[in-house]
C-alpha cells in the first residue's frame, strides 16, 4: 500500500494515535509528514518519549491533545513548537510516567478499565490528572494504589526494519512499546525499510515479532525514519535536526514537506552524502 493511502484510510481527524519509537530512534518521520500533507487535524497523539514527530505534528496543527512522559530534542535541547503550544494553551497535556504509558497500554490489551500502580503514591499526579483515582487494596493488605485508566488507540503507526507483505514486523533493536501499540490498537501501519519473505521473518533475529492480526497496512519507505534512526540500516542525522530547530517550521514545511515524494524529501536532505553520513 502506498503511504498516502495508509494514512488516508486509517487516521481519520479526531483519532488517538500511538507513535512507535523513541525520541530519536525508530520514529515513523515519513508518516508523519504525510498526515501533515493530508492536513488531518485533533490529533491526540500517544507516545512513550516524543521528539521531532510531535513538534512538526504541533507546529503544523494537527494536534490537539498530547499524551508522553516526555517531549523534547534530547541533547539539542528542547522542542520549541511543543513548548511554545503547551505554554499557550493551544494544546492539551496528559501528564503520564513511563510507568502510566505502559500500564495503560497493558489494561487495553486486557481488557479491563484500568491497571493499579504503587510506585507514584506520594507524587502530584492525582492532583493533576481527573482520570486517575487514588484507592486501598480491597483484599486487606491496607496497601494504597492509583488506578491507572486503560488507553484505546484508534491507530497505531509503527516504524520497523523488517515486514513482510503481510504486515508480520521484526524489530531487531529496542522494542520500547511498540508491541503493546500494535496488540491494542484498532488500526496498525506498519512503515518498513525493507519487505522479505515471510520465511525470513520467522527466523529474524529480535526482541518483537510484530504479528499481522494487527495490521492494516504495510508501507515500504527506506529511510522513512529519517532524521531520527533505524537499526540496524542509520543513526539519527543530527546535521537535519539542528537544521529543522534553526528554520521557522513554515519554511521547512514548504522545503522538505508539501508537495515532496519520500525520493524528493531525501534530495532535499541532502541526497546521497546524507545517506552516507547516517550508514551505520
Amino acid at each position: 500500500m502506498s503511504l498516502e493511502e495508509a494514512i488516508s484510510t486509517n487516521i481519520q481527524n479526531g483519532d488517538l494515535v500511538g507513535i512507535g519509537g523513541l525520541s530519536f530512534w525508530r520514529k515513523p518521520i515519513g508518516a508523519c509528514r504525510e498526515i501533515i500533507r493530508q492536513n488531518k487535524r485533533d490529533l491526540s497523539l500517544c507516545t512513550f518519549v516524543g521528539g521531532i514527530e510531535i513538534d512538526m505534528l504541533v507546529a503544523a496543527k494537527c494536534v490537539s491533545k498530547i499524551k508522553s512522559c516526555f517531549v523534547g530534542m534530547e541533547i539539542f535541547g528542547m522542542a520549541p513548537n511543543y513548548r511554545n503550544a503547551v505554554e499557550s494553551g493551544s494544546i492539551d497535556i496528559s501528564e503520564e510516567s513511563e510507568a502510566s504509558i505502559a500500564l495503560g497500554l497493558r489494561a487495553s490489551y486486557l481488557k479491563v478499565p484500568f491497571m493499579p500502580l504503587k510506585g507514584i503514591i506520594g507524587t502530584d499526579l492525582p492532583k493533576v490528572r481527573k482520570d486517575v483515582k487514588v484507592f486501598t487494596d480491597p483484599l486487606g493488605s491496607n496497601t494504597q494504589l492509583i488506578a491507572l485508566p486503560k488507553i484505546d488507540l484508534d491507530v497505531a503507526i509503527l516504524h520497523v526494519p523488517y515486514a513482510d507483505e503481510f504486515g508480520n514486523g521484526n524489530i531487531a533493536g529496542a522494542v520500547w512499546m511498540d508491541d503493546d501499540m500494535a496488540k491494542t490498537a484498532k488500526k496498525t501501519i506498519i512503515i518498513t525499510e525493507k519487505i522479505v519473505e515471510t520465511e525470513d521473518i520467522r527466523h529474524l533475529p529480535g526482541k518483537a515479532q510484530l504479528p499481522l492480526q494487527t495490521t492494516n497496512a504495510v508501507v515500504k519507505l527506506p529511510f522513512g525514519a529519517h532524521p531520527t534512526s533505524c537499526y540496524p540500516f542509520y543513526t539519527f542525522d543530527s546535521l537535519h535536526i539542528q537544521e529543522y530547530l534553526k528554520m521557522d517550521f513554515e519554511e521547512y514545511k514548504k522545503r522538505f514537506i508539501m508537495k515532496k515524494t519520500p525520493t524528493q524529501y531525501l534530495e532535499e536532505a541532502g541526497g546521497i552524502q546524507t545517506i552516507l553520513n547516517i550508514l551505520l
